[in-house]
């Protein structure tokens, strides 16, 4: 894909900021992606944040050598800053925040910004990833406190679990490649969300009212090419899930494809995305021909509401779905190639 084939929106204010290392690595691949035209900010106690280019903006924090693990201390360290962090946050319609948890940086400042956010009236959404078990339990507690506090701040957050990196890459593929592709997801995320928004006022409040206040959510993506790309890229996006979903309330799907992406096939992948999550979440699609991606189709799903199999509340749920006559929900076509959408569903449990 070439990044200058990306078309931005001109009617939402998107800002995103980094925080902490992996949150300013994921920055860096987010610019690749979306070609240096949405407003990003690196924070960081340690160096990453100075080591990001001119057209970023950046804030350090501290004496470089980071937080020493301990999230309260970030937040110390935050104090210096936040009067600058909230400049940047003004006005903006969405914010998204990328961090890593787990470790003091992005567990301590990632809910602080995020209620700074949520304050200042932007539709507020964290994109996370979770530490890997083998780092250990203090880690992994400290990762899941993070995220309960910021499910509590934000309107969505988008988790992504270390150990499913190995099902994002073959099995030759190196720890810091599968780190490219988990970085990778959450850009695909940070985009999708962003076409979600740009075509008309009435779409683009339809998907800000989806994602408010939609809890939990999860980026699945995945590419493919071939006669069955579509239908295939959706089962390899839910296939490298560790989880199966037993409720989701809505989602947001984004089709790429070259020159031979046509309306019948992102059709097919909303018909299979429906295979795999139900009749009844809503659903907003948006697609883009871009010819460097030649025969190959890219789907990224940005599932919200999620309750997953497992959850009391989701299971009761499953077994009541399963016994319920859903029909098919009329589709609404419209945009460069193709948007759907449906109504907003009625829920037995939602986060």
């Amino acid at each position: 894909m070439l990044a200058n084939e990306v078309r931005q929106s001109t009617a939402v204010d998107l800002r995103v900021v980094g925080v902490g290392g992996a949150g300013c690595a994921s920055l860096m691949r987010l610019e690749e992606l979306m070609f240096g035209s949405v407003n990003m900010l690196g924070i960081d106690t340690g160096t990453a944040a100075s080591g990001l280019p001119s057209s970023m903006e950046s804030l350090s924090i501290g004496s470089g050598f980071g937080s020493g693990g301990d999230p309260e201390q970030a937040v110390i360290l935050f104090s210096e800053i936040e009067s600058s962090v909230k400049d940047f946050v003004c006005d903006a319609d969405v914010l998204i925040i990328l961090s890593g948890l787990g470790r003091g940086t992005g567990s301590g400042l990632a809910p602080k910004i995020a209620r700074i956010g949520k304050e200042s009236g932007a539709l507020t959404v964290a994109a996370v990833n979770m530490p890997f078990e083998f780092e250990g339990r203090f880690r992994n507690q400290a990762a899941r406190k993070a995220f309960d506090r910021l499910r509590v701040e934000a309107d969505a957050v988008i988790a992504m679990n270390n150990d499913d990196l190995s099902s994002l890459g073959d099995s030759k593929s190196s720890l810091n490649g599968a780190f490219q592709l988990a970085d990778q997801n959450i850009a695909n995320a940070v985009n999708a969300i962003t076409k979600g928004l740009e075509t008309g006022d009435v779409r683009s409040s339809a998907v800000l009212e989806s994602l408010r206040n939609a809890g939990e959510s999860v980026v699945l993506s995945a590419e493919a090419t071939g006669t069955n790309s579509p239908h295939d890229s959706v089962l390899s996006a839910f296939g490298s899930a560790s989880t199966k979903f037993a409720t989701v309330s809505s989602a947001v799907i984004h089709v790429e494809g070259g020159i031979g992406l046509f309306p019948s096939h992102v059709a097919e992948v909303v018909n299979e995305v429906r295979q795999q999550i139900g009749r009844r979440a809503e659903i907003h699609v948006s697609s883009d021909r871009l010819v460097g991606m030649g025969q190959d189709i890219r789907t990224t799903i940005v599932l919200n509401g999620v309750q997953r199999l497992g959850e009391p509340i989701a299971d009761l749920e499953h077994l009541m779905d399963g016994h319920m006559d859903e029909a098919r929900k009329p589709l609404h076509f419209s945009g460069e190639i193709m948007t759907v959408r449906t109504r907003r569903p009625v829920l037995v449990a939602s986060e």
